[in-house]
């Protein structure tokens, strides 16, 4: 088993009392590296990513003030805190003003130096985390760039292409909304940050989530929608449900939408592709959402084992439709949304419950919402293992 490499804090002081004193403090977790000037700090940084950077404010030649200017010049994203002694108060706060994480008086008080050090770890960990989801979504853009500059040519590409953008907008928008709640949390001040910790590490969690959805996407698309018997395997349909909800629920809760979502104790496991059952399932609840009116919408989300079937009902309390919108609600391109409608939703929704051997049911009415109902056939254990 290969051991975690421990995390990395740089210590920049020119009198040796403070920087042993934290290099014995913080031995036991984490790997220190001690500097006695600026310069020589900065040295280390070129050698070492450092995950948090301890440093003096006043010192000889080049001062604190300047180090956080070249720091945040060759790393934007690490933490710095700052050390200030008597009567630097004011200088200290002005290097929060520059970029500094946090702040802490001389002589310092050795759990208040290890609660800070830990909480500015984990958000210079968080930011890069964070970092890196971009810069593959980015990559992920500039792939689908090339190859869809390649296959212009190809007459399905079409609709493949429309498939696709509809496909990659649930994921990104789940991005982009947890992107812009982290972004917040982290402007925050650290002692803020400390208390809602949990629920950043949830944020990044969550984009990384849907970025990897995104690149399946990309190489589903890639490989022109075949279907592959080997991505068909057993899973649990509420697991699927579950990930949707917790997809959904930042977009419903940005709308003023609630979401009901009642799972039941009864496993139902079914043989089917993960990543397509989501695509379904997503664009049903997304609809719904986009349905229900804002601040007084509520989202009825059941799933649940039906004689030999494992059933999802999303069921809305929106506008509702029209026969005739009932009729063509399937129909590709077809689409009741003044804005940014495609018309693929239900028609890739059904396709993809189809190739499951499964049904998807519409019933709606004017002003009384709509609901849809999908059924998946269960994996017989006692055949399977007879077989």
């Amino acid at each position: 088993m290969v051991e975690a490499v421990p995390h990395t804090v740089l210590v920049i002081d020119d009198e040796r009392g403070p920087r042993e004193s934290l290099r014995i403090l913080l031995k036991n977790h984490y790997r220190v590296l001690c500097a006695d000037s600026v310069d020589w700090g900065l040295e280390l940084m070129k050698q070492n990513e450092a995950d948090a950077v301890v440093m003096d404010i006043r010192m000889p030649g080049k001062g604190g003030i300047e180090g956080l200017r070249e720091i945040r010049h060759m790393d934007p994203h690490v933490a710095v805190i700052m050390l200030t002694g008597f009567g630097t108060l004011e200088t200290a706060q002005e290097a929060i003003r520059l970029g500094a994480d946090d702040y802490l008086k001389k002589p310092f008080d050795a759990k208040e130096m290890e609660e800070v050090i830990n909480r500015n770890v984990q958000k210079t960990l968080l930011e890069r985390r964070r970092i890196r989801a971009e810069r593959e979504l980015t990559e992920i853009n500039q792939q689908l760039l090339e190859e869809l500059a390649q296959k212009e040519h190809m007459a399905a590409l079409g609709q493949k292409s429309a498939e696709l953008v509809h496909d990659l907008r649930n994921p990104l928008t789940v991005i982009m909304g947890y992107v812009d709640l982290l972004s917040r949390e982290l402007k925050e001040s650290s002692a803020a940050l400390g208390s809602r910790l949990q629920d950043t590490t949830e944020y990044i969690d969550m984009i990384e989530k849907s970025v990897d959805r995104c690149r399946e996407l990309v190489e589903m698309w890639l490989s022109l929608g075949k279907r592959n018997p080997e991505r068909m395997k057993p899973l649990s349909l509420p697991g699927v449900v579950r990930d949707v909800v917790a997809g959904a629920r930042q977009i419903a809760e940005a709308k003023g939408v609630r979401i009901d979502y009642q799972p039941m104790s009864v496993e139902c496991e079914i043989a089917g592709d993960q990543i397509q059952l989501y695509r379904a399932v997503y664009n049903v609840v997304s609809n719904a959402v986009e349905a229900a009116p804002e601040k007084t919408g509520v989202i009825k989300i059941f799933c649940g084992r039906m004689g030999e079937y494992a059933e999802i009902r999303v069921e809305d309390n929106g506008m509702g439709m029209d026969a005739t919108q009932i009729r063509r609600a399937f129909e590709p391109y077809f689409t009741s949304k003044k804005v940014n409608g495609t018309g693929l939703g239900l028609f890739i929704t059904k396709k993809v419950i189809e190739d499951h051997r499964g049904a998807i049911e519409l019933w709606s009415q004017p002003l009384a919402g709509t609901q849809v109902t999908i059924r998946l056939p269960l994996i017989d254990r006692a055949k399977a293992t007879a077989a």
